[in-house]
């Protein structure tokens, strides 16, 4: 009790000290003696608090007794956390913010104590000290000192990297007044000029991230030696890359008034140039940031502009891909979709981003990756020639033809092959021709084929598909001669039992369809799968196109066509659409 009685009575009295080695001496010894945990002071206690205001008054002028008096202040508030609010509430701010914007190299550890203090604030879950240190003007003030320490050199990173957290703390803080919005911080940050000087930090210390000397890269084996003033400048400049990358995470996402303006002052370039000497983790928030921002379509040709392609085929590459890939094929759908030139550029510039695609897209354990990789492939294939010639080069035709029987992805799908068909068919689907694909015409003809399959989705692939057929009618019966059913006899059954089912006049004897027929006749069913007039004239002339190849050899089969031929008379005077009933009369006359 004597104890803490004879502290607070010094501390009562620091205002009354003016010889500075007697100040410095009495604040030492408190600072021990706290920070050996011999007492702790209630807060309530304000006539410490003002005492040492005061000396902080009488000795602003005087860097080596403010530091220690700063130092005494970060201590008491670290044991009790109300000292923070006492302290702002006793006007500490207003002393201490000139200093944060005038750090230099001299003022060695004041600097420290300053940032430690402004930190912890910024920190707090307290509303009072952040509603005063915005009242203070805290955020130009914290803008202030990171322009001043980016103009020294890099031996100032620890300071910067402390700062640039004590703004990120400030910006995400549960404690930020409601009647301060986000578009109020941006307008804050907007006159301060944040975008340009982050751009400023992230070029300096971008050029200055080097590959890690001595310790930093493995070399010292034994691993006893001490970090090298080299290794603690890599550090720092790593530290302050990640910091920025956060920082700028944290505008892009929390302050939407901002992402025009950093689309406009040039950051994104800046932070591309150097993006792959970022630590990896500063990578991530980078892309993740910039993800986000592709949200936004005015941002996507600034995006394209500043390398984004580019940036993105490289980080693809990098062993460490897997840690922002998802990140990465976002932000590429989302630029190649909503532009068929962007598309064009990214097919033929960055062939690694397609074949990256292409292993995604098959990738089973990361869902949203996949689905990004597949809607990239689809894509693709409205872009014309050339984005086709480049999915050719990745097979992704075949991963095309799979995905055609998934109920998902089959619209897409069928949709992607109609545009493949009008474009340079010979040069991009080789594959039909190929005797290796000789199951590939049954899997094309299986939604064709499904009983499942909703009547929009039948209208366009039965034109998709007869477009593919008519392309390549020499080689589908030898390319349909594999095991199994697939053959060119089977498909134009089965396409013929799928017509007449669609049509009211369904054949029940063939076991291909016996057994899918059993669950046909549901009304919702059948309705679902009704076709309409051209979807019934497609088939016609699909059927009419595949019937001379058909090899008639055995009496099954010629017992079949017969039955057909009856069933085509009378849907050639049951149909009421003309052109469907000419075409019905000239299938059965071809069968006869």
């Amino acid at each position: 009790i004597r104890w803490v009685q004879d502290v607070g009575t010094i501390m009562a009295h620091l205002r009354e000290i003016e010889q500075e080695d007697i100040l410095i001496y009495h604040c030492q010894q408190i600072v021990n003696l706290l920070r050996d945990g011999r007492g702790v002071f209630a807060a309530s206690r304000d006539w410490r608090v003002r005492s040492i205001i005061d000396a902080i008054r009488v000795h602003v002028a005087n860097a080596n007794a403010l530091k220690h008096l700063l130092s005494l202040v970060n201590r008491l508030c670290h044991m009790d956390a109300r000292y923070l609010r006492t302290f702002c509430l006793h006007g500490i701010l207003p002393l201490i913010l000139p200093i944060l914007q005038q750090l230099a190299h001299d003022m060695g550890e004041l600097q420290s104590e300053v940032i430690s203090f402004v930190n912890r604030l910024c920190r707090s879950e307290d509303v009072a000290p952040i509603h005063m240190l915005l009242a203070c003007d805290g955020i130009s003030a914290l803008c202030v000192a990171v322009r001043v320490l980016a103009e020294l050199d890099v031996t100032a990173a620890a300071h910067l990297s402390r700062v640039l957290t004590s703004l990120i703390s400030l910006l995400i803080s549960k404690a930020m007044p409601a009647e301060l919005s986000a578009s109020d911080i941006g307008d804050l940050l907007l006159h301060a000029r944040i975008a340009p000087l982050l751009s400023l930090l992230l070029e300096k210390y971008g050029e200055a991230c080097l590959s890690p000397p001595s310790s930093a890269n493995g070399s010292d084996i034994g691993g006893h030696s001490q970090p090298t003033a080299a290794d603690r400048v890599y550090h720092g400049v790593c530290d302050v890359l990640m910091v920025v990358s956060r920082l700028f995470n944290e505008l892009v996402r929390r302050v939407e008034t901002l992402q025009d303006h950093i689309c406009e002052s040039g950051l994104l370039g800046s932070t591309f140039k150097y993006l792959h000497r970022y630590p990896r983790k500063a990578v991530v928030l980078v892309i993740h940031g910039v993800r986000y921002l592709s949200k936004n379509p005015m941002s996507l040709d600034i995006l394209d502009k500043a390398g984004i392609f580019s940036v993105s085929a490289s980080l693809l590459s990098s062993p460490s891909a897997h840690a922002y890939r998802e990140f990465v094929m976002t932000t590429v759908l989302r630029l190649c979709s909503s532009s068929l030139e962007r598309q064009n550029k990214m097919a033929s510039n960055y062939p690694v981003i397609v074949s990256a695609a292409m292993e995604f897209a098959q990738l089973k354990e990361a869902p949203t990756l996949s689905k990004c990789g597949r809607l990239i492939v689809l894509g693709l294939s409205n872009g014309g020639p050339q984005c086709c010639r480049v999915l050719k080069e990745v097979n992704a035709f075949e991963l095309v033809v799979k995905l055609i029987s998934r109920e998902r992805w089959c619209g897409m799908a069928i949709r992607a092959l109609l545009e493949w068909t009008r474009t340079v068919p010979g040069d991009i689907v080789p594959s039909l021709t190929d005797d290796r694909s000789a199951g590939g015409w049954a899997e094309l003809a299986r939604p064709l084929l499904s009983l499942s399959t909703s009547s929009t989705t039948l209208d366009i692939y039965a034109a998709t598909f007869y477009s593919l057929v008519r392309l390549y009618v020499p080689s589908f019966p030898r390319a349909c001669m594999g095991s199994g059913e697939a053959t060119a006899e089977c498909i134009w059954v089965m396409l013929m039992d799928r017509y007449l089912n669609c049509s009211g006049l369904s054949n029940r004897d063939h076991p291909a369809v016996r057994q899918a027929a059993e669950g046909a006749t549901r009304p919702e069913v059948v309705a679902a799968n009704r076709m309409n007039a051209t979807t019934r004239l497609t088939f016609l002339n699909l059927l009419l196109l595949l019937q001379p190849h058909l090899r008639l050899t055995t009496a099954e089969m010629r017992r079949r066509i017969a039955h057909y031929y009856t069933e085509m008379v009378i849907s050639s005077k049951l149909d009421a659409a003309l052109p469907v009933r000419k075409a019905s009369l000239e299938l059965s006359l071809a069968l006869e």
